[in-house]
């Protein structure tokens, strides 16, 4: 007989303690647990091992190809680019004064493919800020007052993305359209294509952490073998001249607007600018000048419109005049022109 005080209970004992059982959270045993971290632990190190056996069969395929490419590139690319870079190294340091041989005079190497560098005077003291400097360079407007190649227009071919897609002895220029290269084409071409070659590009290589970021240098690597090296080699034995700019600092108390690169923003002010020329063949310098020229830009008013009293017609202004890409290519232009002028050109003279 049950004590009153028990609570009553329905049916058989088991039952009971069934129905109870099935109400609760079943619990594991804490050597399961253990069991299961330590599966999961081996699993994720061969996981890892196997991922990084992977990455370094991947790492070690891609520094094969690029060893192959560099050998049989670099004994004909190093030579060259050593050479200009000494040139530049040199052009950077003191100015021995101005320099212009007969052979500039007579030279017709204006008409002639070359190779042209435009840069600041600080990067182009040393080799590695040169380089650095020189990815950034592009054409302006000397080479277009002072070369007489005939250039094809930029904008005339078909669109392009690639240098693949536009016809046998063209690329896809910066304004994405098939054209001949330009010339005297620009040194950041040539840096840009063997970019592949290296030692930073290799360390990249070595450092690359996942997948993702070695299929994008496998890219990188193709592109350049297949696109630039090709059009950058080509360019490099058709190249008769080497021509570079650098522009100084400006005198003190004079203003430097902002541009993409210091070097631009230098342009579109008076400053000192170092012409040089040098002939490939005999690796001789032809020129070397310093010239510090403003060129004057006439604005054009509307003779209907109200002046202020203050604004002279043909007055430089920088709120009015025009904008920093035109000052800048004037200038450039005005550069060219005057070392026509020193050359003894006929055109310029005039």
């Amino acid at each position: 007989m049950s004590h009153p005080d028990e609570p009553h209970s329905r049916g058989l004992t088991a039952i009971s303690e069934g129905r109870k059982s099935r109400g609760e959270f079943p619990r594991i045993p804490p050597r399961y647990i253990l069991w299961v971290l330590v599966a999961l632990a081996v699993w994720a190190i061969i996981y890892w091992m196997i991922n990084q056996n992977e990455l370094d069969s991947w790492r070690a395929r891609l520094l094969l190809k690029q060893r192959t490419v560099a050998g049989e590139l670099s004994p004909r690319f190093d030579p060259v680019r050593e050479q200009l870079e000494s040139w530049i190294v040199e052009a950077a340091g003191d100015f021995p004064g101005d320099l212009v041989t007969p052979d500039a005079k007579t030279s017709t190497f204006r008409s002639k493919p070359g190779i042209y560098a435009r840069l600041y005077i600080d990067d182009a003291k040393q080799v590695q800020t040169l380089r650095t400097a020189a990815l950034e360079s592009l054409r302006d407007g000397f080479t277009s007052c002072f070369v007489t190649y005939p250039n094809p227009d930029p904008f005339a071919g078909p669109a392009c993305a690639k240098n693949s897609e536009c016809p046998s002895g063209q690329h896809c220029n910066e304004a994405l359209r098939c054209s001949e290269p330009a010339q005297p084409f620009n040194l950041r071409v040539a840096y840009r294509a063997t970019r592949v070659l290296t030692d930073d590009w290799v360390k990249e290589v070595r450092d690359a952490k996942n997948d993702m970021r070695l299929r994008l240098l496998e890219r990188d690597y193709d592109f350049a073998v297949h696109e630039d090296i090709p059009l950058a080699i080509e360019l490099f034995v058709r190249a008769q001249y080497f021509m570079l700019l650098l522009d100084e600092n400006v005198q003190e108390g004079v203003e430097v607007p902002e541009a993409d690169t210091y070097s631009e923003s230098l342009q579109a002010v008076k400053h000192p600018v170092r012409v040089f020329v040098w002939d490939l063949a005999s690796k001789k310098q032809l020129l070397r000048v310093r010239l510090d020229i403003e060129t004057s830009t006439i604005m054009r008013v509307d003779t209907d419109a109200e002046v202020p009293a203050d604004v002279k017609v043909g007055a430089h202004r920088a709120d009015m005049g025009p904008g920093l890409a035109v000052r800048r290519q004037a200038n450039n232009c005005g550069i060219g022109v005057e070392v026509r002028r020193m050359l003894e050109d006929v055109d310029a003279v005039q």
